[in-house]
């Protein structure tokens, strides 16, 4: 059995999953420092704000549904051991490194560093 590789990718892309639709469902109002996809560029103002979190949930709901998948195929996979843990917690650090630098280059597409909107060519 391979526990951790398999509990640890499943249930991170569960919580992934639920916390990519709660931002869906219920995206912060205002912004915060509790709640929502929190870095300096989309705290810039509200249209930064809303834009992020709109973007970043929909990354965070394809990552989770990917790591899902990879933690129910590695039931196939023997023990693993502590080796498994280490992959699953690279998994996990990649999959948080890919939609911080998805969502923050899909910003500076669409803002300047002061958080205007970019002008159409």
């Amino acid at each position: 059995m391979t526990a951790t590789l398999t509990t640890l990718t499943i249930s991170v892309g569960i919580v992934f999953f639920i916390v990519g639709l709660l931002l869906r469902l219920i995206p912060p109002r205002k912004i915060n420092s509790f709640y929502g996809y929190r870095t300096t560029s989309s705290m810039r103002n509200m249209d930064t704000w809303t834009t992020a979190n709109k973007y970043s949930a929909t990354i965070m709901i394809i990552v989770g549904l990917i790591l899902t998948i990879i933690g129910l195929g590695t039931t196939f996979i023997p023990d693993t051991g502590a080796t498994g843990t280490g992959v699953a917690v690279g998994l996990i650090i990649f999959s948080i490194i890919i939609m911080v630098g998805a969502t923050e280059k899909h910003s500076k597409k669409l803002f300047d560093k002061n958080g205007n909107r970019q002008q159409e060519s």
